[in-house]
């Protein structure tokens, strides 16, 4: 697995969770946010994604890598496409700039191994969702390469807390077990009641997944 040294990266806070491996459209038009992507663009450098505010930053958060300039305008507002890198936890802050940045350490998983039982559970689990919101999807979608949990935590309706809980989570096992644990009260929950049903197909947690066939 690639090494990621310690560096000091710019810190977008805002409440919302980025995964490794997961794609993201950001609307950026605060002052600071702006002079940020800026500098990241000129310097070909990533920034971090932070869950957090001016009062209360998480410790735990993901290197995004700009993919894309979707639009710009005159007043320096910018549309950016985003990818998520890798977790890094904050050693320490910087606030001398317009916006903050912080001294960040890769944040690695401690045990690698995965139950290959658990994971099919789990596969299946999320395709039975996906059938209850009126999604096909052909299993071959989950063979991948990147740890199945980051896919699938960000197609399931976890809330902004579960999502941070599976963000600081340092084994593949303890994710899957986590998630697995979640959709088997989740998806009564979706298959009983309508509302909920319509929410999770109109709200964008399987915007990743194919459209209805």
């Amino acid at each position: 697995m690639e090494s990621h040294p310690t560096r000091k990266l710019g810190l977008f806070l805002l409440e919302s969770i980025l995964y490794p491996g997961e794609e993201k459209n950001l609307h950026v038009f605060e002052p600071r946010y702006k002079e940020m992507v800026a500098n990241c663009l000129a310097e070909n450098i990533p920034f971090v994604i932070m869950r957090g505010s001016e009062r209360h930053i998480r410790e735990i958060g993901c290197v995004a890598d700009i993919v894309q300039i979707l639009a710009q305008y005159e007043d320096g507002r910018v549309d950016i496409a985003v990818e998520g890198l890798y977790r890094v936890q904050i050693l320490r802050i910087d606030r001398r700039k317009l916006y903050h940045q912080g001294v960040v350490a890769e944040y690695q998983d401690t045990h690698q191994t995965t139950s290959v039982p658990n994971r099919e559970r789990l596969i299946a689990q999320h395709i039975k969702l996906l059938e209850i919101a009126g999604r096909t999807v052909d299993p071959q979608f989950y063979n991948s390469n990147d740890p199945i949990s980051w896919m699938i935590g960000r197609n399931c309706g976890l809330t902004l807390d579960q999502r941070q809980q599976l963000l600081e989570m340092q084994s593949e096992d303890e994710r899957i077990e986590f998630l697995i644990h979640y959709l088997r009260e989740f998806i009564p929950v979706v298959t009983e009641k309508w509302e909920v049903r319509k929410k999770i197909m109109s709200n964008g947690h399987f915007k990743d997944f194919p459209p209805p066939r």
